[in-house]
């Protein structure tokens, strides 16, 4: 931790408004139970007069108050309260080495005080910044939590996956080269590649024009473990915004046909329009708006991906305000829908066919254990083999998949 020296030193300044937005922000947060990336979006999207610097400024000290919540609250009190007005930006300005505006509030604030009380701090989860029951929970569950517990609170690098129907990964490269965005091939992955700093690309003509889309290094796992082919009919059956069903229509070089499936009507909407700008003809929606949808495609698909809605705690690097807001009862929750939806879906599956179940967790409770619980339930599906990926390289969330073929 280095403090920022002010003699001798050119100070940037910010704004007191870009200030109390990073406030209303996290209150927005932390009050209101807005999600972080969204609230983060809704203010980028209303204050168009906020320059490059201003908006990495914004995003980087929200997305940083939020990561280090529990800590923060504990430089400035050493007690678990809620900071009053802008002091509470001062612990992320510190922790990454940014002077301190001078305001009334800020005044007030010690860096010495802030390196004492780090250094004076007993409790892991503090340290960290997670609450007692999740950091407990997860080391209860995880050997190697202790060396993976610091991959958690690290920002998440910008990985983008390229679009073969229109380019190589090594034709994007030179293409955004061109454009001064270096890149580097995201070792791991057939299409990917990893950005060496983050940039705002969704302004340029190549995302425009579907040359590639963002998609995290472990993400782009999931579609490779299904071993899609084309010609064959695949089911993304929780398909979302649809990122893993654009992959998997890129595989299927248009041919054959994905059919994308979810519970909300917009979000196949918003995948509609994703596939459109990526050229991808094969991809068929289909809203799951009774039990009838399932039961009318058993025995359909050669290939089925069940992507399930889950804690999300392999992806807290973009999302860090998942700690806070999640609970033990919404797990089990989000347990028990998972168990329904692998136990109602999979007759969609051919005999002969394989089918992914995959989440953005790293829980065993939500990964292995619910894939056992359905093979001793069903013994016409056996294990092919799974996989466990953990935030602790460069370009990759915490993922698990399991590959299963039945019988």
């Amino acid at each position: 931790m280095v403090c920022f020296l002010w003699s001798g030193v050119q100070v940037l300044r910010y704004h007191r408004h870009l200030l109390q937005a990073c406030i209303d922000a996290l209150t927005a947060i932390f009050i209101e139970g807005r999600h972080a990336d969204k609230c983060i979006e809704y203010y980028m999207r209303n204050n168009k007069k906020w320059g490059a610097r201003d908006r990495r400024f914004f995003a980087e000290t929200v997305y940083d108050c939020v990561r280090w919540w529990r800590l923060d609250r504990h430089l400035l009190f050493q007690k678990e309260e809620t900071a009053p007005e802008l002091s509470f930006l001062a612990p992320s300005l510190w922790r990454r080495g940014l002077p301190m505006p001078e305001f009334d509030e800020f005044s007030k604030i010690d860096c010495l005080r802030f390196q004492s009380r780090l250094e004076e701090i007993q409790s892991p989860a503090v340290k960290h910044a997670f609450p007692d029951w999740l950091y407990q929970m997860l080391g209860d569950q995880l050997d190697s939590w202790d060396e993976m517990v610091p991959y958690f609170n690290k920002t998440n690098e910008l990985v983008v996956r390229a679009n073969t129907l229109k380019n190589s990964p090594v034709e994007l490269q030179k293409s955004l080269a061109a454009m001064g965005i270096q890149t580097k091939p995201l070792l791991g992955t057939e299409t990917g590649l990893i950005f060496d700093e983050r940039s705002n690309i969704f302004r340029i003509d190549l995302f425009k024009k579907g040359h590639f889309e963002v998609q995290d290094g472990a993400s782009q796992q999931v579609a490779s473990f299904l071993n899609v082919e084309p010609g064959m009919r695949v089911v993304d059956a929780c398909a979302g915004a649809g990122g893993k069903t654009l992959h998997i229509a890129d595989q299927l070089k248009n041919k054959g046909k994905v059919v994308a499936m979810d519970i909300h009507q917009w979000k196949l909407d918003q995948l509609k329009l994703r596939a459109r700008r990526n050229s991808y003809s094969n991809i068929e929606m289909k809203v799951i708006d009774s039990s009838k949808v399932i039961k009318r495609m058993k025995n359909t698909a050669d290939r089925l991906l069940l992507d399930v809605p889950c804690s999300g705690l392999g992806v807290l690097r973009r999302n860090p305000d998942t700690k806070w807001k999640l609970s033990s009862a919404g797990i089990q929750e989000v347990m028990e829908i998972q168990k329904n939806i692998l136990n109602d879906y999979a007759g969609i599956l051919k005999v002969g066919g394989k089918m992914v179940y995959s989440t953005c967790s790293v829980l065993p409770q939500e990964n292995e254990e619910q894939v056992n619980l359905f093979l001793s339930t069903h013994s016409n599906f056996k294990m092919v083999k799974q996989r466990n990926i953990y935030p602790t390289r460069p370009g990759f969330d915490g993922f698990y998949m399991a590959l299963l073929e039945k019988s």
